[in-house]
């Protein structure tokens, strides 16, 4: 059974990724909402309410909402480039998007992360991969025990990132592609959007990598 589990919620929200297993302290990846409490209420009742850290690929809206009001706040870790977003709607997407309110959150102080940086939660063991492109401070999550990257806005489905919102970088773009497809063909890429799906695949039909 997979440790890894998908929260999906549709619409103006990425996924978000809990690593645990049943009744084990969890690690979030990109808490893209708390709305309702829902993100509270699922670590408590699967992870006995332990968070034992929480991955920001980036620092757009979608991905970081969450961090509002989070009852299980843990260290938070993201890309230093992207710190900034959290105190300020236009960096972070929000006020582009024209949301009901822009998204706000301060006070938090992350643990900024460099590309190759390794960060021990529990049991596990995640590297970071800077791909500073879709924003200058993107970072992907490679967990080696589970086969596991966690994307968020670098790679999905037959697609990558797009460059055109605040902070995208269009010169980095494929230097960063590239350090995922170093690789094994058989890692799970668990994106912020859209479905899940692995290196192998996306080396072969993602027309995005073609050439790379």
């Amino acid at each position: 059974m997979s440790i890894i589990r998908e929260l999906t919620y549709g619409g103006e929200f990425a996924n978000c990724f809990l690593i645990g297993a049943e009744g084990e302290p969890c690690v979030v990846v990109d808490p893209a909402t708390n709305r309702n409490g829902c993100l509270d209420a699922y670590i408590e009742k699967h992870h006995q309410g332990k968070c034992l850290g929480i991955l920001v690929t980036h620092g757009h809206f979608d991905h970081i909402g969450g961090l509002l009001g989070l009852k299980h706040l843990a260290t938070v870790f993201m890309g230093s480039e992207d710190i900034p977003c959290l105190e300020d709607p236009y960096l972070n997407g929000s006020e582009s998007f024209k949301l009901q309110k822009p998204l706000l959150i301060q006070g938090l102080k992350p643990y900024a992360v460099e590309d190759e940086d390794e960060i021990r939660l529990g049991s596990f063991l995640f590297k970071v991969i800077a791909t500073p492109f879709h924003t200058e401070g993107s970072v992907c999550y490679y967990l080696q025990s589970e086969k596991a990257l966690f994307s968020g806005d670098t790679l999905f489905h037959l697609s990558v990132g797009r460059t055109d919102l605040p902070g995208g970088c269009e010169r980095f773009k494929v230097s960063s592609l590239r350090k995922l497809l170093d690789l094994p063909d058989e890692t799970i890429v668990y994106p912020g959007h859209e479905a899940v799906t692995t290196i192998a695949k996306e080396r072969i039909y993602n027309p995005e990598l073609e050439g790379l």
